[in-house]
């Protein structure tokens, strides 16, 4: 998670929030129906913990993937 919230600074600080929001959507789209399943199947607070790992593990990805290119670097307020 440590690593979410820096990359999540970092793009923050760069001004790219219209990927941030476009990967909040992705993000949205693998957790909800995790976490609706858990409350279908009552499911309790262990496999609750387990959707949200998988919360995190999508926005590491969308985050990461993101960081290793260059696209999100802008130099001065140009944007």
């Amino acid at each position: 998670a440590a690593l979410v919230f820096v990359l999540d600074g970092v793009l923050i600080g760069a001004g790219d929030g219209r990927y941030l929001a476009v990967a909040g959507v992705v993000t949205l789209v693998v957790y909800a129906p995790l976490a609706l399943a858990v409350l279908a199947a009552d499911g309790g607070l262990v496999p609750l913990w387990w959707a949200f790992g998988a919360f995190m593990g999508a926005r590491l990805v969308t985050l990461v993937l993101r960081a290793r290119g260059e696209r999100w670097m802008v130099l001065g307020a140009g944007r």
